[in-house]
């Protein structure tokens, strides 16, 4: 046993991280306090006491009680969405329109976009709760389109540029959803199926656009704990970039996609 012993210690581990709470998942779902690093690889689990003195490291992390999980799945997500979300106006959270408004405003300055896009708000957070109008936005952005998706995406304002563009005038045929009007006038809220019709008109990023609103995505997913996924429908396109970030080595999750009806 002092044979095996020193011959452990002679080989040099990345990391060793101790005093922790570790989910093995085994099938006892048993806890673990340490466990032993090499090449990227978790080569040995057990108790503080043995895994100090059975492994030798440079690095040596004292986690001081906090937890480690296996790498979590998430069998339903939208990573490119996510990714995609995050080049325009975060709007989750908003406590009025005047905020996201604000957040518009800010948004055109910094970056000067030729196509607003923003997701989040909800009109339930707000202290008036009726659904916001684009008489604002016709104001103030009378030649950028500006489409703002609600936070559970069955809802989106858009200014009259955004309509204009779209060809919705009021007496667009509707089926599957409403295009909200009030007195006879267009509110700028498309429910569900109309807003199918704003989407096809918002410019397509570029394959370097993709790649980096993909890598953004990923960097949150892993921040939470991801380390495989199914992306629940993905065009062509974008499943060809993924495939190049995967010869590249910068896309690090595992994914199983689902492929859209749609190039």
């Amino acid at each position: 046993m002092k044979v095996l012993k020193l011959l452990f210690i002679s080989i040099l581990f990345d990391a060793i991280f101790y005093n922790a709470n570790i989910y093995t998942v085994d099938d006892d779902f048993s806890l673990a306090e340490a466990m032993a690093i090499k090449d990227g690889k978790i080569v040995k689990i057990g108790s503080t006491a043995h895994i100090i003195s059975h492994y030798s490291s440079g690095t040596q992390v004292d986690l001081e009680g906090k937890f480690i999980y296996p790498g979590i799945n998430d069998a339903h997500a939208h990573l490119y969405g996510l990714g995609g979300n995050m080049r325009g106006v975060e709007l989750k959270g908003t406590s009025s329109f005047k905020e996201i408004v604000q957040k518009l405003v800010d948004f055109k300055t910094k970056t000067n976009s030729a196509f607003i896009v923003g997701r989040g708000w909800d009109q339930n957070d707000w202290e008036t709760k009726a659904f916001p109008t684009k008489d604002t936005l016709d104001v103030l952005f009378p030649n950028t389109p500006v489409a703002l998706t609600r936070v559970d995406g069955h809802a989106m304002l858009v200014n009259q540029k955004a309509l204009d563009l779209a060809q919705i005038t009021k007496d667009t045929p509707v089926e599957g959803g409403e295009i909200i009007q009030h007195n006879g006038k267009l509110t700028g809220i498309l429910i569900d199926n109309p807003m199918i019709l704003v989407e096809e008109i918002i410019p397509p990023l570029t394959e370097e656009e993709i790649k980096e609103a993909l890598q953004k995505a990923q960097s949150v997913a892993v921040m939470y704990g991801l380390t495989s996924l199914t992306d629940a429908g993905l065009p062509r396109r974008v499943i060809e970039v993924i495939e190049e970030l995967y010869a590249e080595g910068t896309m690090k999750l595992r994914m199983n996609i689902m492929v859209s009806n749609s190039m």
